[in-house]
């Protein structure tokens, strides 16, 4: 696989923030089921929190990637905190990945104003989104302003 670029690595850790904000979402709504233990509210938004903030920093919000990074150190804290009271083996499965989030969010800080400079925003989208978007424009008919023919 070639080098990737400053566009692609800093999409590849917006998907990063989005997929673990899609999956704490998850998590917190089967919590509030009462399918999951110790998955609450708070839990709830500070997971869609994360969500917003991934699409935030795909859309160029350098604000975004700052509130991101400081989400996941405030994150790894806690859960370091957490390990060090109770051990146990999910919460340093937890404590690796936000630190490693944090170390990818902040490597992308000076990405996101190399492509500030260049205008790059919003990021370009993965294949699979792409074609998906197409297929579904594809049903939808011609939109206003599109001819169609």
């Amino acid at each position: 696989m070639g080098q990737l670029t400053a566009a692609q690595r800093l999409g590849m850790t917006a998907n990063l923030v989005i997929f673990l904000g899609i999956l704490s979402t998850l998590l917190h709504l089967l919590g509030l089921l009462g399918l999951l233990r110790g998955y609450r509210l708070p839990g709830l938004v500070l997971a869609l929190l994360i969500l917003g903030l991934g699409y935030g920093i795909r859309y160029g919000s350098s604000a975004c990637l700052y509130a991101a990074t400081a989400v996941f150190a405030g994150l790894s804290l806690h859960l370091a905190a957490l390990v060090v009271a109770v051990w146990a083996p999910y919460s340093m499965l937890r404590l690796a990945l936000s630190a490693w989030v944090c170390w990818r969010l902040c490597q992308a800080l000076p990405t996101m104003r190399r492509l500030q400079q260049h205008q790059a925003f919003p990021l370009p989208m993965s294949p699979y989104g792409e074609r998906l978007l197409r297929r579904l424009r594809a049903r939808s008919g011609p939109q206003r302003g599109e001819r169609s023919g």
